[in-house]
């Protein structure tokens, strides 16, 4: 392949020598090295690279929530909340430590952010309905904590993490509002030193 054309391709697409390297599994000096002409494609190097840069995988990917063969670098890793965040009852934020795979172009292009400002979370109970519902995964944006826009946040209460609306209390400083979308349930006050608010959601997905 023509290294022109193959830096031009990964210009197009904002890719440096590093994000190849990443794709293709190998030490990003060997990568540096071709370029340099003091190095050769190999023959499984050159197909992903084809594949990254000029097509479609030639094998259909049996794991259609697995980004497919090449297409590695259109998906970033976003960390998952361990656990849950209740609608109702909060969850404990305890075990094991795992991360999802979300489109790029979310991320960087239509949320203007990067892996680590957001984090992604499973919800349950209903007393965000109907803003949000039992089995919506939410994403965050840890950017964005502060209530003096109103609005939808998810929070550690003192007593588990809690998706609710939330708004500073007005006349007493160093208080939040605490409520649910759900007209059924109460709702609290609670000192900003015994609440932690962790992001605003800013996209959900939904099981049909």
């Amino acid at each position: 392949m023509d290294l022109e054309v193959i830096k031009a391709k990964m210009e197009a697409r904002g890719l440096r020598q590093i994000d190849i390297a990443e794709a293709l599994k190998i030490d990003q000096d060997k990568v540096s090295k071709v370029f340099a002409g003091k190095r050769r494609w190999q023959g499984d190097e050159a197909l992903k690279l084809a594949e990254l840069l000029f097509g479609t995988p030639t094998v259909t990917n049996r794991h259609p929530d697995i980004p497919p063969s090449g297409r590695e670098l259109d998906y970033v890793d976003v960390a998952v909340l361990p656990s849950f965040a209740g609608m109702g009852g909060g969850g404990s934020g305890e075990g094991e430590l795992i991360s999802a795979k979300l489109p790029r172009e979310l991320i960087e292009n239509q949320l203007h952010g990067k892996a680590g400002d957001f984090e992604l979370i499973d919800v349950r109970g209903d007393s965000m309905e109907p803003d949000f519902h039992h089995g919506d995964q939410i994403l965050i944006d840890r950017r964005d904590r502060d209530p003096r826009q109103p609005g939808p946040f998810a929070l550690w209460d003192d007593d588990g993490y809690v998706i609710k609306l939330v708004e500073r209390v007005p006349g007493k400083r160093g208080w939040y509002k605490v409520f649910s979308a759900n007209a059924r349930y109460s709702a609290y006050e609670v000192q900003e030193t015994e609440a932690t608010i962790r992001g605003r959601p800013v996209w959900f997905a939904r099981r049909l």
